[in-house]
């Protein structure tokens, strides 16, 4: 017990008792009355006795000294670690009559007013009292990414440098590094930093390039978050996407910046009972729906938000740049559980509304079109502006004019084997009101036929036959089922959907980058499986595979020659091999 108890050696050492430690002995040596250690500081009737046995220790007491000073050392040492059990050493010393009771009891309360010395402090991490909880976290994951598609323009009669198949394969990184916190006043947040290529806000992947290059890291996520009363939330910044929805109309990674409202009738009006207050949630929704059981099986939420996606300049002399470009979105997210919660119905039909506003074209072609801004080159052409206003796969940067979407996604999960194995079908539906408009005015004129007039390698290309847009063209829909979750090692999922895509029923500056290379007029499949290696690690297969809807478009942004053409897939496909670690 000796050498857990350095607090209580020290005590004892300078006074009148003296332990010495060597090797596996104790030696004790009591000095009645004398407080020095010399033979000549002794006086008094006993000091010839006394005199007599130290000099006839006096090899001994040099031994003891030495010792002392190595357990000396020691002691310090072992007072980098906690104070052990001292009264358990200050019982053996009074059982050995080394220390009277009383002594022991006053030693130990002298040595319990004294600080515990724990080593060598580090750097402390200073918080202000106003902040209740912060939560770091992140992942990195490396994939590798294969991509090829075969051009919606067919290949020029006799042409030998028309690449009709175009193939890309990339190795790639994604990190993010998170941070939430929950403040005092019901106020709550987060920040996120994270890897991507060129600021392209749907995807956070960063490519290998060459000679060891470094890699960016961009501001990902900065928001603020209110909930001043149980079951309303306000969350502005650049946030988590807040609704619920699937990879037809967003791409997974994207998060818009703006305002975000949250009325969670349910919590308001006391339908469930407790459950986490509103606030930042790691699975993607910001403020997220609250898991607490409820008295009746129904969540209910109104989530609204007020998104800002481009900012024009207000003094331009071009009459559609001198307007921001705003997306409006409302869900009414409504979720149902039945059978104690093993079988669940979760529905958000939304509205999706843009303004009519310019992406940064400096001008109007001849046509009355837009003239767009940026160039898929580092060397914009002639007359185009600036290079890089927007930065997402395959971009339209043109205009946000006849955008009005009714959306509907949804899903049917049931938990089997005990809750083990949860089985979900998934949907979701878009219809754009305003898509016969944007199919013709914005994208258009388009035509079903092409002609090539010329001698190789110069062709000019002849459009004909104009093609009128029909239901299929400005309406999508998804179907899907997943069976598994991957939570814990050992854990394996299944998902396969397939999708329909018109080139007027999405966004083409939000969609996914994987599903047809982020091209419109695509139909198709997803396929997907995923093992948990462990708890925090994943590896991943994801396929995607497309043809064109409309298996002749042509001319307008629909295929090249445009710069930026949105539909120029005739098909497409794309393979991710995923290994993700959680941490």
């Amino acid at each position: 017990m000796l050498h857990k108890s350095p607090a209580i050696v020290s005590k004892l050492l300078p006074g009148r008792h003296m332990i010495v430690t060597c090797g596996c002995s104790i030696r004790v040596v009591v000095l009645a009355g004398c407080c020095s250690d010399s033979v000549s500081g002794c006086r008094g009737e006993m000091g010839a006795a006394r005199r007599a046995m130290f000099q006839g220790e006096k090899n001994l007491m040099i031994r003891n000294k030495l010792c002392l000073f190595a357990v000396g050392s020691l002691f310090t040492f072992l007072a980098a670690g906690a104070r052990a059990d001292d009264s358990a050493l200050l019982d053996v010393l009074v059982k050995k009559g080394i220390l009277t009771k009383s002594e022991a009891e006053k030693l130990e309360a002298e040595v319990s007013k004294e600080p515990v010395t724990t080593g060598p402090q580090g750097p402390n991490i200073k918080i202000g009292d106003w902040v209740q909880e912060l939560d770091l976290y992140g992942d990195i994951r490396f994939r590798d990414y294969y991509q090829t598609f075969e051009q919606q323009l067919p290949k020029p009669p006799g042409a030998t440098a028309y690449d009709q198949t175009i193939q890309r394969q990339r190795i790639r990184f994604r990190l993010r590094l998170d941070a939430t916190f929950r403040l005092a006043d019901n106020i709550f947040g987060g920040v996120e930093l994270s890897t991507s290529d060129n600021k392209d806000g749907a995807t956070t992947n960063a490519t290998y390039t060459s000679g060891f290059d470094n890699y960016n890291i961009y501001i990902s996520r900065a928001f603020i978050g209110w909930a001043p009363i149980d079951g309303l939330t306000f969350v502005v910044g650049k946030q988590n996407n807040p609704f619920y929805t699937t990879e037809l109309n967003w791409a997974p990674d994207t998060g818009p910046t703006g305002v975000v409202e949250r009325l969670d009738f349910h919590r308001l009006f006391g339908w469930d009972a407790g459950g986490e207050p509103a606030g930042y949630s790691k699975d993607g929704k910001t403020p997220p729906p609250a898991p607490a059981p409820s008295g009746i099986p129904i969540n209910v939420s109104l989530i609204a938000g007020q998104f800002i996606f481009f900012n024009n300049n207000a003094d331009s002399s071009v009459s559609f740049d001198k307007t921001d470009a705003y997306m409006f979105d409302a869900q009414l997210l409504t979720k149902v559980k039945l059978f104690g919660g093993n079988v669940s119905i979760t529905f958000g039909p939304q509205v999706q509304i843009w303004n009519d506003a310019g992406l940064g074209p400096t001008g109007v072609l001849a046509n009355g079109q837009p003239n767009p801004a940026t160039s898929i080159t580092a060397t914009a052409p002639a007359g185009t502006g600036a290079f890089g206003t927007l930065n997402n796969a395959n971009p339209f940067p043109v205009s946000t004019r006849d955008e009005f979407y009714l959306q509907a996604p949804g899903d049917i999960t049931v938990k089997l084997f005990g809750g083990k194995l949860p089985v979900s079908i998934y949907w979701d539906t878009t219809y754009n009101v305003w898509g016969p408009e944007r199919f013709n005015e914005v994208y258009g004129p388009l035509f079903s036929k092409v002609t090539f007039t010329g001698t190789n390698p110069t062709f000019t290309a002849h459009f004909s036959n104009q093609v009128r847009p029909t239901f299929q063209d400005y309406f999508g829909w998804l179907v899907g089922i997943k069976v598994g979750t991957n939570k814990h090692a050992g854990d394996i999922s299944f998902l396969v959907d397939y999708r329909q895509l018109g080139l007027a029923a999405a966004d083409p500056n939000i969609n996914s980058d994987d599903f047809g290379e982020s091209f419109l007029n695509q139909v198709g499949w997803r396929a997907s499986i995923a093992f948990n290696v462990t708890d925090f690690a994943v590896l991943q297969v994801t396929g995607w595979f497309t043809n064109n809807l409309d298996r002749n478009l042509y001319g307008g942004f629909a295929t090249s020659p445009s710069a930026f053409p949105i539909g120029n897939a005739n098909s497409s496909t794309v393979l991710a091999i995923d290994f993700g670690v959680k941490f």
